[in-house]
């Protein structure tokens, strides 16, 4: 849809809506639209600016109204919002419906008219700029996750509606701010076009009707497997790819090669790529975990955003305009996304596969420790064939693994687990280390305490070895 931010409503919420329900009183309902003009048309649908006409001369609006093929098991999803919308529910990221009305083959959806411009036409305007991933996209992540939550009313199961097509075309936003300095700032993010849109469904095997946008949908949309609020995920990875880029992922082509080509740091990278996973389950859980997972990556990140002299993209820009024939030891670098070697983390700097190798041979690691525990409560040798096999499984399988456990995962290489458990990303520096020496503190007093009890109860006698 193209951008809406031509003309302004003058009517309130329950103004409108007495106005529309006088309007729709009749049945000659297309009688009392006025097209202006068209926005957009398919083979399946068409979206068209309308003004209501009254009887008397005047109009209201304008609206968007949408005609789509009903026989195309489309459409769905705006009768589902429309129910809840009338049933007392209000939904911050999706326009309200005035009308919905099936005729024949035919759904027509009356709709608010959502003011301000679509993300494809904003990042047009100002570039590719880190400040989207601080403050827009996890915006977008939420209203996807507003979605994934359903449309159900009072006393009916809420059900994940898939969009299946979230596009920079797709997002509108209002009332954006920016300045190079101060970041970016808006007033409401809306999502439109649920005409694909569908409800999740327990046990199907794939989608129906297969449709949606090829650098934005994910394998399963095509066929492969039905489409899930994972979808979706893979769908905002690639949003969060072209807000950093200014272009489209290409299908087919390695995601983090296409990232080190669009000088994406690191860490955003970690999670456009396993946002974009093409197995479903290695992408994130839902909507939510990836808007944890790239507000802690811009914060990683943040350094490089602020090194100094470095211009901000649209800064960098208006400079070059200003100043055709700048001279090379003059010119501003026209992406900053890549962060200064400096100010990385050590961690940063490797590379993940050698991290996962890293992370194998810690888990045969313990897995080593962990064989030597059982063989030494079950086939005990020395002084240990003097206690009970219980107070060996205690010390062992507790104590000893437990301080196994504790020294093989401070030197893991977290990273993916970070962006899979936002609650891990959460715990980081000297935040981590104090967790960890609770927890080896409450491992030490409670082996202090078996050991005791058991001595001062004549169990065992662990003096006599």
């Amino acid at each position: 849809m193209d951008a809406m931010d031509t003309q302004d409503p003058t009517y309130s919420d329950d103004e409108l809506t007495a106005a529309l329900a006088e309007h729709l009183a009749s049945l000659d309902r297309d009688d009392s639209y006025r097209v202006d003009r068209v926005l957009k048309r398919s083979g399946v649908e068409a979206t068209e600016l309308v003004y209501f006409e009254g009887s008397s001369g005047g109009s209201l609006g304008p609206f968007v109204r949408k005609r789509i093929d009903a026989s195309a098991q489309i459409g769905g999803a705006y009768e589902r919002l429309f129910e809840a919308q009338r049933a007392g529910r209000r939904f911050e990221h999706f326009p309200r419906i005035v009308d919905c009305r099936r005729a024949g083959d035919e759904l027509d959806v009356v709709m608010e008219y959502v003011e301000g411009e679509t993300l494809e036409a904003l990042v047009g305007r100002l570039g590719a700029t880190p400040d989207y991933a601080h403050g827009l996209f996890p915006a977008l992540c939420d209203a996807v996750g507003e979605l994934h939550a359903g449309f159900a009313t009072a006393g009916e199961p809420a059900v994940p509606v898939i969009h299946r097509d979230l596009k920079p075309s797709n997002i509108i936003v209002s009332g954006v701010r920016y300045a190079p300095n101060a970041g970016m700032s808006f007033s409401s993010l809306v999502i439109i076009d649920l005409g694909i849109a569908r409800v999740w469904r327990d046990g199907a095997d794939a989608d129906t009707v297969k449709f949606g946008t090829r650098p934005y949908a994910p394998p399963e949309q095509y066929g492969f497997g039905q489409t899930s609020v994972r979808s979706d995920v893979y769908a905002l990875g690639a949003l969060l790819f072209f807000c950093l880029t200014g272009a489209d992922p290409k299908p087919g082509r390695d995601m983090r090669e296409q990232c080190e080509t669009g000088a994406i740091p690191v860490p955003l990278a970690d999670a456009i790529c396993m946002a974009m996973a093409l197995d479903p389950a290695k992408r994130f859980a839902n909507a939510k975990a990836l808007g944890h997972a790239v507000c802690a990556a811009f914060e990683l990140c943040r350094p490089a955003f602020s090194v100094p002299g470095a211009m901000p993209p649209v800064a960098a820009q208006a400079a070059s305009t200003a100043s055709p024939s700048p001279s090379p030891s003059t010119q501003q670098p026209q992406n900053i996304l890549s962060p200064a070697p400096a100010r990385q983390s050590l961690l940063s700097r490797v590379p993940e596969p050698l991290g996962r190798a890293w992370n194998i041979l810690i888990c045969l690691s313990l897995l080593v420790f962990f064989a030597g525990s059982h063989f030494a409560v079950f086939h005990p040798t020395g002084a240990n064939q003097n206690y009970p096999t219980w107070f060996l499984a205690v010390e062992y399988f507790f104590f000893v693994d437990g301080l196994t456990v504790l020294f093989h995962f401070a030197v893991l290489d977290k990273r993916r687990l970070r962006r899979r458990f936002a609650l891990l990303d959460s715990y980081r520096g000297k935040k981590l280390a104090k967790l960890w020496l609770k927890a080896l503190g409450v491992l030490l007093i409670c082996m202090i305490v078996i050991v005791a009890v058991a001595n001062a109860t004549g169990v065992v006698d662990t003096s006599a070895s």
